[in-house]
């Protein structure tokens, strides 16, 4: 019995861990269009690349909740901070000295336990 529910914990536990790390296509095809941005560095497709993207993947990893929050604009600022400091990491890799987007900001965002937050450190910062 001992080891059944051992097993079901530990079951449990590899199933959640997994998901927060697995990213469905869409959102790593999003993420690779903005690694790819960060090797052009052209700068004149900030708005259709890193902007477009960091907004779509904005809504895409947002919980259910979030999603019907961000729609109905209650919670606008949570994600507009989201989109911004998603676009403030993609290209603080190519134009360093974002306003504002320090390494104190980063290091004290980065801590934060959103998964569309980590993401973005992960990949970016």
């Amino acid at each position: 019995m001992k080891k059944l529910i051992f097993f079901s914990i530990l079951m449990i536990f590899t199933i959640t861990s997994c998901a927060n790390i697995k990213l469905t296509s869409l959102e790593r095809e999003y993420i690779n269009e903005l690694h790819q941005w960060v090797k052009t560095g052209n700068e004149d497709n900030i708005n259709t690349i890193v902007r477009a993207n960091c907004n779509k993947l904005t809504m895409l990893m947002a919980s259910p909740k979030e999603k019907a929050s961000f729609d109905d604009r209650s919670n606008l600022d949570e994600y507009n901070f989201r989109s911004d400091f998603c676009k403030s990491a993609v290209i603080e890799n190519i134009l360093p000295s974002q306003p504002g987007f320090t390494k104190a900001f980063k290091k004290k965002t980065c801590k934060k336990k959103v998964p569309f937050i980590k993401l973005i450190c992960r990949e970016f910062i």
